[in-house]
């Protein structure tokens, strides 16, 4: 199994294939296809199956879904184990610490509090469900697996509320739904669609009416959810999100950990790591769920942060939670200059991973201690490999499984700056 959720496997010739929905000592059957060079494979039919195979589920998105859970943490620690080797190369065995087992998520199932469904129109009603990957085809699902109890029963409201309007006659331009829930079971949902927000405002106050606890409505766009921003229709934008002692405010539009208990323990994890110290300085900040984390430990801690909206959300909970050694700015990590006259500095960047020119910055700082957090085994190792050169040496990783039944892996590491 390689980075990525795809089994890898060679022709005769030698060329490698990657194979979505295999594993690893399979015999299996499989169409291939050339894409942008690299040969790929679906599995079209399971002739010697592997031991640790299950049944799937019908959900398109959980590309580990075909194995048992617990070999599934195995594959993530060993894809973690061979992106550090190919990044290190012939030395990583001299210079890398030993890596743990994966730290397994709270819940197996019923652990995601945000989810975005395709809406696809059946016989005048409204289903809800994922495309395949690579396709446009929507698999309709009547609940979500891997969705916890307030997002499946909003998923449900969302739904019947969209199926009744275009009883009506009224059917909605909603391409997609963005639903949040917390613990308590209150929900958000962001209607995702075409046409203006006022087309939308019945629907918005239907579904508070049926239940949730806001809705906003937010332009479709080709470049990405959000990139035209989001306006409210009816009800709360925000609300709180448990992440083990702490509370955060949490919008239907804006990232933070979907599986809340199992980034608790992570951030528990983190805090402890981080030792003590004068200032802290955390990158990618979002919401600040790490800087806050990091508040007891130290006494100012600076979070860093490029969207307007999570730097407003972190300084109204620092001050709802009466938090007054954390200090938001607005700012662009990729930007930064060597950091100075702090002992800690966090990063917590997107899957892209750190820019070459963060990583200099980084490595001219003089702090003494850095804390990664990566959702990508493969950038992350690049970054902690090129890092390692400029003299901040990896001392200590551990991956954790914040999303069940999907190949992603987060990895929590930290590295000491050497002489």
């Amino acid at each position: 199994m390689v980075h990525g959720g795809v089994a890898l496997a060679r022709l005769a010739a030698g060329e490698v294939v990657l194979v979505a929905g295999a594993l690893p000592g399979e015999l299996v059957s499989v169409e291939l296809e050339r894409q942008k060079g690299v040969m790929r494979g679906r599995v079209t039919a399971v002739l010697e199956a592997s031991p640790h195979r299950v049944a799937p589920p019908a959900h398109p998105g959980l590309d580990y879904g075909h194995v048992a859970y617990p070999h599934q943490l195995e594959l993530k620690r060993e894809v973690v184990a061979d992106a550090l080797r190919r990044a290190f190369g012939a030395g990583a065995p001299e210079v890398l610490p030993p890596l743990p087992d994966v730290v397994p998520s709270p819940t197996e199932w019923r652990y995601r509090n945000v989810v975005q469904p395709a809406v696809a129109w059946r016989g005048g009603r409204a289903e809800l469900g994922y495309r395949r990957p690579g396709s446009s085809e929507v698999v309709v699902l009547d609940s979500d697996p891997v969705a916890t109890p307030g997002v499946d029963a909003a998923y449900q409201r969302v739904r019947e509320a969209l199926s009744r309007a275009a009883e009506e006659g009224r059917r909605p331009r909603v391409r997609e739904v963005v639903i949040r829930a917390n613990d308590e079971g209150e929900a958000l949902a962001a209607l995702v669609g075409t046409g203006e927000a006022r087309h939308a405002l019945d629907l918005g106050h239907r579904l508070v009416e049926a239940g949730l606890a806001g809705v906003s409505w937010a332009p479709a766009d080709p470049r990405g959810r959000f990139r035209r921003g989001a306006e409210r229709l009816a009800g709360r934008r925000t609300v709180l999100q448990r992440f083990g002692a702490l509370t955060l405010s949490v919008s239907a539009t804006s990232f933070s950990q979907p599986n809340a208990a199992g980034a608790a323990r992570l951030y528990a994890d983190l805090a402890a790591w981080a030792g003590e110290g004068g200032e802290a300085l955390e990158l990618y900040a979002g919401g600040g769920a790490i800087a806050f984390h990091l508040a007891p430990r130290f006494g100012r801690v600076t979070a860093l942060e490029v969207d307007s909206g999570a730097v407003a959300r972190g300084r109204a909970d620092a001050e709802r939670l009466g938090v007054a050694n954390v200090r938001f700015v607005k700012g662009d990590a990729r930007r930064l200059a060597p950091p100075e006259g702090v002992d800690l500095v966090v990063v917590d960047p997107p899957r892209s991973g750190l820019s070459a020119e963060l990583r200099q910055a980084l490595a001219a700082g003089d702090f003494a201690r850095l804390l990664y957090v990566s959702c990508d085994a493969a950038t992350w190792a690049r970054d902690v490999a090129d890092l390692h050169l400029r003299g901040l040496r990896l001392v200590r990783a551990r991956p954790y499984d914040l999303y069940p039944h999907t190949h992603h892996v987060e990895v929590l590491s930290l590295l000491e700056r050497v002489a």
